[in-house]
């Protein structure tokens, strides 16, 4: 059997993969808040910038510094999180990618980055918050409020809305106990005392 050409091979990868974005992004746009009119950053959103991408609304989607400290805590065998942004983690919910291989993780990367020049940070986040996993039959920010303070979204208060948004790193299982409440509250907590670094540059 023949080996194809180098450049046909590579065309053929080069298409695949401008096919792969373009299904995708339909994908992420048709779950996609319409605009960004409702006003500013709710509290929820400040809470979950502050826990999960500090330095969400000055990005494109990919956090250059964020990526280089883990790189270098991985480097050095210390304790180190991920670098995924909030953009990121929002391809990921609605692509539902599972595995996570060297080129998906540059897959998503440039998803994310495109996203970037389609639709606005609030709608980003917004779009997250309403499909992220929230735990055990707990699809979207708007049903954990629900299930857990019995109220909409838009009547949390403040200590509600850091609990939802510590919920995003530490889910609700099926039959929760005191511990996960107390792990849950103690991130909120943390999440209140941090909010300060992040709203003033998300105005």
């Amino acid at each position: 059997m023949t080996a194809q050409p180098f450049n046909t091979r590579h065309y053929r990868k080069f298409r695949n993969l401008l096919i792969n974005l373009n299904r995708d992004l339909l994908s992420i746009s048709h779950k996609m808040c319409e605009s960004d009119k409702y006003g500013e950053f709710t509290e929820l959103e400040h809470y979950v910038m502050a826990l999960e991408d500090r330095r969400f609304v000055n990005h494109c989607g990919f956090d250059i510094k964020a990526s280089a400290r883990e790189l270098i805590k991985k480097i050095r065998r210390k304790k180190h999180g991920g670098a995924s942004t909030i953009d990121m983690q929002m391809v990921r919910t609605i692509t539902e990618f599972k595995d996570m291989t060297i080129y998906r993780k540059l897959y998503e990367t440039l998803l994310s980055w495109l996203v970037n020049f389609h639709f606005t940070k609030k709608q980003i986040i917004r779009c997250y918050l309403k499909n992220a996993f929230f735990g055990s039959r707990l699809i979207g920010a708007e049903k954990a409020a629900n299930v857990l303070f019995n109220k909409d979204l838009s009547m949390l208060e403040k200590d509600e809305s850091a609990f939802v948004a510590a919920m995003l790193l530490r889910p609700k299982p099926l039959n929760p106990k005191n511990e996960w409440f107390e792990i849950v509250k103690s991130r909120a907590s943390y999440a209140q005392s941090v909010r300060v670094l992040v709203e003033e540059g998300s105005k």
